[in-house]
């Protein structure tokens, strides 16, 4: 290993890596390093566990086949007007996302979906493309209140969803919602509803409950048609979103700063809903009828997302893709997520104790009995962590994992609550 000044340079498989930034990331080999005080006398384990497989089973220890979408955000100094019409020059130099994908299976989904981000000190920017020739909806508005008459569940119609974990703890995480009519929800989850959270917003608490409204502003801008005209239809192309989301109000009950800095990571991802509906009348009628769900012609909407997720289910943050910010307004590469893998396998303890309790009735403390449901079975005797330390009274249970250069440490709880430490060499 070579020391630099104030970075760590680290020889593995033969080729150099450095950063001058605080992740390098070498594209070929797959490695990565981590920009230290000189003082710091940094081992290469670490990066090597990351880089490598495992010599007992080869398991590959940076868990690159599950590695999520990533998407680096350039920092923009332009004004934005929240129009849906995507037409400003920082947005035109954005890239797109990866085409959007069906939730949970590997059919392509009939109509294209792609996203572009941006950010200054204040807003995180979203901006999306929906392409479909069938422009509905019914919620025109949303009152933002306590009103059980009116309809704020924006999915009822076809939608655009946002959804951001800024510190990956998979709580307290924020989700808004928009229909091509620009009616909005937007909420905040304590936790996933799977372990017992709930939705704040001012839908359920009124003025009390969570609203990023104001200063949130978003747009909707229909090429080629009109909602809610079939007679349309033939000259539409499709529905652009447009969204300034504040990133103080991403950052409530956060353990984050905004704004954040440059190479910072943040959770998030993206969710189209999209109904079947048929035309009678000059009118459109919700059918529902999926198309790349898993049993196609089921009376179901389609779920399109950028990160896949495996199932169908967005609340499940740990499964989001990967934002990665630069404050460079032609861009950065995107580098390794140095936390990817201690969180994966901190999220494997996480679903093994689960499928224990499901077979059990309490969750366990048990490492060994635990491997037998962990896949892959990493849990014991690995290369790629030291061994958890688990604490469990049998209806709860708290894990530590410290990665095997013992620099980096993620602790789970049975409501999912991730955290990470990194840990003085």
């Amino acid at each position: 290993m070579l020391l630099l000044k104030t970075y760590i340079g680290c020889y593995i498989d033969k080729i150099f890596c450095t950063s001058a930034s605080f992740i390098g990331y070498h594209k070929i080999s797959g490695t990565y390093c981590i920009k230290m005080p000189s003082h710091y006398l940094l081992g290469c384990s670490l990066l090597a566990v990351a880089a490598t497989s495992s010599s007992a089973g080869d398991i590959d220890c940076g868990f690159k086949s599950s590695y999520p979408k990533q998407y680096v955000s350039s920092k923009t100094s332009e004004k934005l007007v929240m129009d849906g019409k995507l037409d400003e020059e920082s947005w035109q130099h954005a890239s797109f996302t990866d085409d959007f994908v069906d939730i949970s299976t590997q059919t392509t989904p009939k109509f294209l979906t792609k996203a572009k981000i941006l950010w200054d000190d204040e807003f995180l920017y979203i901006g999306a493309i929906l392409q479909e020739n069938q422009i509905w909806a019914n919620i025109s508005k949303t009152c933002h209140c306590v009103d059980p008459s009116e309809d704020q569940v924006i999915f009822h119609d076809n939608d655009f969803e946002i959804f951001v974990d800024p510190d990956g703890s998979t709580q307290y995480y924020k989700e808004f919602e928009m229909n091509a009519y620009n009616a909005t929800w937007d909420l905040v989850l304590n936790k996933p509803y799977s372990d017992g959270g709930y939705e704040n917003s001012s839908r359920v608490f009124g003025v009390e409950g969570f609203d990023m409204q104001p200063p949130l502003v978003c747009g909707v801008s229909i090429d080629g048609g009109t909602i809610n005209d079939p007679a349309t239809s033939p000259t539409t192309q499709g529905w652009t979103v447009e969204v300034a989301i504040p990133l103080i109000s991403l950052a409530v009950n956060e353990t984050v700063t905004v704004p954040p800095k440059d190479g910072t990571f943040w959770r998030i991802n993206f969710s189209r809903v999209e109904w079947h509906v048929e035309v009678s009348d000059n009118q459109y009628y919700k059918y529902p009828c999926c198309q790349s769900c898993p049993i196609p012609g089921e009376p179901h909407e389609d779920n399109w997302v950028w990160s896949p997720m495996g199932e169908i289910n967005m609340h499940a943050p740990d499964k989001w893709g990967l934002l990665q910010f630069s404050e460079s307004e032609s861009g950065s590469e995107p580098v390794f997520y140095v936390e990817w893998p201690i969180r994966h396998i901190a999220m494997t303890i996480y679903n093994a104790e689960h499928a224990f309790f499901n077979t059990y009735g309490s969750f366990t403390a048990n490492v060994s009995a635990l491997n037998d449901f962990a896949s892959p079975p990493i849990l014991e005797n690995s290369v790629c962590s030291q061994q958890p330390l688990i604490e469990s009274d049998g209806a709860t249970f708290l894990a530590h994992v410290t990665d095997v250069s013992g620099l980096l440490t993620a602790s789970i709880r049975n409501d999912r609550l991730l955290t990470m430490e990194y840990l003085a060499p």
